[in-house]
């Protein structure tokens, strides 16, 4: 019996999408059954926090809690029924994002504190907490308040800056008088929110005092006044042995005290693409916990009785792992130095059970720590870049593992030593750089162009010799032996700091790109995450969601006008393209604007505001910008400007955007779009501070 035509024709699409289908479940139970979709959790998880800050209010947490109960008991019954029902991949993820915001609503209520709602003037009796250096004639405190003329509740923690004097001890009791002023939001909509960092480590409040504090009580015989005992001799050890531009630079390496480095040297490392030396992180853990666990294994490997009888690769994983909690404390102990540490411990714990130290589970293990103990830690750069960097890193080296079984005639012509080393070590440098390049691109709109060129020269000098010697030194130091040591730390880093100063030349700006959106960075994560996780063909549609995320990066749009959350500080794009400032050009604020701009600080201010009496005006490329500091002028520039910003209430203008001090408070820092049809004005708070750590700097005490 013969088929018509017109049934083939209407079958094969159908087939075809069988096909498809059955391809597609092919798949995902590949994945299932090597456990890569176990992997996504924590992603999931990231998205779960996401959502819980981004939306208006916090959500009700009882009934969080009783969804994510449910979820989990949803996904235990997918369990038991063998893990192939329907709902077992939607009730894991569901319950791996209900789990994500449920965390972070726990960390907002129980962890969070209060906030200041207006500036004002203290005087305060607290124990010091934290201490650092900004710079040889400032320092940063954190104090937790016993007594302070504040309305209760008390902010937990106050972060102030204090001039001159020496370094005050962790531990220390002291009364001063302060400068305090809410947490800031965003200095531009979609920017970093540093007042949010600064809420869930429980700062109610930033400001400065008014001179040194008074010790009323020394530090304690408590563990942080002991750490920070440790840390100021080992920073006074160095200073005696090495001269005070690489000894600034070996400081900041080993006790994680960066402010006596010059800031042309930290320029120019960040410019070269060496910054992430700076910060104390998985590269310095393992080498520190890498040094001192192949040391104590090899060590051990010359006794023949032990290294036959006994498990010295264990040993030598303890010690490493003493190591590192000793550099984990004498390093100050940072996020990304904790979060270094959690990762470094899972690896070290796994070898401990006869595990593979370094798999996508040990990552995996070690990011569902992480946000377990910091939740809002998922928002930071520091957390994206360091995790897409491993992930990128352990998916490549399991690539490479897979093809050297798989082609064994190719995978025995080995090159030399050297070679491999010099090889290995460009290639981890061009897949770290390239795994980090989408949030260093959002947070910071800056890559580095010649990053490859810097990594390879200066990290065989730091990795083989400038932290090997530097852990050599901090053993020898209760011995009084760490000269030798520091020497050739100290030319290690010279080494290092001229590849930096040479490759920042010969870089430029040209790794300045500008903004890009949060979508298009996020968009390209989720492709590297896609390509390094999955294992089956698909896994290749990462490539296409990494090339959607460099689509997504074109498409810019640049605001025209820029005003921060106070009002003080303004930008405009003038008819020329530069961008033009009222305020402070060298202000925090300011060298973001023109980063995000894609230009440096020199193109600010080329067209200074014209100002009398009345206010001041900036050049649009279509109109002008006017900030009335009268009635009497805004009647002047209601007719003239296109755009009016005042710290003070203004009534409406009719066809022209007005900014003023209610519109601030509501609103936080804007963004101006020129529209065809007018402005595009948006906030860095859309629907107004109704969060925690959401305070309008422009309010003021009644």
């Amino acid at each position: 019996m013969s088929v018509p035509a017109h049934a083939v024709s209407r079958g094969a699409p159908a087939a075809g999408l069988h096909a498809a289908a059955a391809t597609l479940a092919d798949w995902v139970r590949h994945e299932r059954d090597f456990g890569r979709l176990a992997l996504w959790l924590p992603v999931w998880a990231v998205l779960g926090i996401f959502a819980a800050v981004e939306i208006p209010d916090a959500p009700p947490l009882a009934p969080l809690l009783a969804l994510t109960a449910g979820a989990i008991a949803l996904r235990m019954v997918s369990v038991r029924r063998g893990g192939a029902a329907p709902i077992a991949i939607p009730s894991a993820i569901a319950a791996a994002l209900l789990l994500g915001a449920s965390a972070v609503g726990l960390q907002e209520r129980v962890f969070g504190t209060a906030v200041i709602p207006f500036p004002t003037s203290v005087a305060f009796v607290g124990e010091i907490v934290a201490a650092e250096r900004l710079s040889p004639k400032r320092q940063r405190i954190v104090v937790v308040p016993t007594e302070a003329d504040l309305p209760a509740p008390w902010p937990a923690r106050i972060r102030l800056t204090v001039r001159g004097g020496p370094l005050l001890p962790v531990g220390a009791t002291v009364r001063a008088r302060a400068r305090l002023f809410p947490l800031r939001g965003p200095v531009m909509p979609g920017g970093y929110d540093a007042g949010r960092r600064l809420y869930f480590d429980r700062i109610g409040a930033s400001g400065f005092t008014y001179g040194p504090p008074e010790i009323v009580a020394p530090p304690g015989a408590t563990p942080r006044a002991l750490v920070d005992a440790v840390r100021r001799s080992i920073a006074e050890r160095i200073a005696a042995a090495m001269p005070e531009r690489t000894g600034a630079f070996a400081t900041a390496l080993l006790v994680g005290r960066r402010g006596l480095m010059d800031e042309a040297d930290v320029e120019a490392l960040r410019v070269s693409g060496l910054g992430h030396i700076l910060a104390i992180s998985g590269l310095h853990m393992a080498l520190v916990a890498g040094s001192v666990f192949a040391a104590i294994r090899f060590a051990l490997a010359w006794v023949p009785r032990l290294a036959l009888a006994y498990p010295i690769r264990k040993w030598a994983a303890v010690v490493g792992l003493v190591a590192a909690t000793f550099y984990l404390a004498v390093s100050g102990g940072s996020v990304a130095t904790q979060r270094a540490y959690i990762m470094l411990a899972v690896a070290l714990c796994a070898v401990l059970l006869d595990r593979p130290a370094l798999t996508m589970r040990t990552v995996a293990v070690a990011a569902l720590v992480c946000l377990a103990l910091d939740p809002i830690s998922a928002l930071e750069p520091s957390f994206q870049m360091s995790f897409l960097a491993v992930v990128a890193l352990v998916g490549a080296y399991e690539w490479w593992s897979h093809w050297r079984a798989t082609h064994p005639r190719r995978a025995d012509r080995r090159p030399g030593a050297i070679t491999a080393f010099m090889v290995g070590l460009l290639a981890t440098s061009l897949i770290a750089g390239l795994a980090t390049a989408p949030p260093s691109a959002f947070h910071f709109h800056r890559l580095a162009p010649f990053g490859l060129i810097a990594n390879g020269l200066a990290m065989p000098v730091f990795s083989l010799v400038a932290m090997p010697a530097g852990v050599v030194a901090l053993v020898a130091m209760p011995l009084g032996l760490e000269g030798l040591p520091l020497a050739v730390m100290e030319r290690a880093l010279r080494a290092v700091l001229w590849i930096a100063d040479e490759t920042a030349a010969l870089s430029g700006d040209r790794g300045l790109i500008g903004a890009i959106t949060g979508l298009s960075a996020a968009t390209m994560a989720f492709g590297i995450v896609w390509l390094a996780v999955m294992t089956a063909p698909w896994r290749l549609a990462g490539v296409a969601i990494i090339a959607a995320g460099l689509v997504l990066a074109q498409e810019r749009d640049r605001p025209q006008v820029l005003i921060s959350d106070d009002g003080v500080l303004i930008a405009a794009q003038g008819p020329d393209g530069q961008l033009n400032l009222i305020g402070r050009a060298n202000s925090f604020a300011a060298q973001i604007w023109q980063k995000a701009a894609g230009r440096t600080g020199d193109a600010a201010s080329r067209s200074p505001p014209q100002c009398d009496g009345l206010g001041c005006t900036l050049p649009l490329a279509a109109g002008r910008l006017a900030t009335p500091t009268s009635l009497t002028g805004f009647a002047d520039d209601c007719a003239l400007a296109r755009v009016i910003v005042s710290r003070h209430a203004l009534p409406p203008c009719p066809g022209a955007v007005v900014i003023d001090r209610n519109t601030l408070r509501r609103s936080g820092s804007l963004a101006l779009y020129r529209e065809p049809d007018g402005w595009r004005v948006v906030a860095a708070w859309p629907n107004g501070p109704r969060r925690a750590w959401q305070v309008p700097p422009t309010v003021r005490r009644p």
